[in-house]
C-alpha cells in the first residue's frame, strides 16, 4: 500500500496546472511551495475538496 497524498493542481481560473497532479509524502496547504525540478516551483494559494466525494483534493497554484 502506497502512503502519501495525491492532489489535483489547478490555476485560479480552473485550468489544469503543469503537471496536473502531484503526489507528496506530507499534506500540502496554502502558503507551501511545490518544487518541480531545478527551475520550476509552484506556490499553493488555496485548497479545496475534489468535485466528487472520492476525488483527489485540489490545490490552486501559481508559478513561484
Amino acid at each position: 500500500m502506497a502512503l502519501g497524498f495525491i492532489f489535483k493542481l489547478e490555476h485560479e481560473d480552473g485550468t489544469p496546472a503543469d503537471p496536473p497532479t502531484v503526489r507528496t509524502a506530507a499534506p500540502t496547504r496554502p502558503g507551501d511551495t511545490i518544487p518541480l525540478g531545478r527551475d520550476k516551483t509552484l506556490h499553493v494559494i488555496d485548497s479545496r475538496p475534489g468535485a466528487e466525494p472520492d476525488a483527489d483534493p485540489v490545490l490552486v497554484v501559481e508559478a513561484a
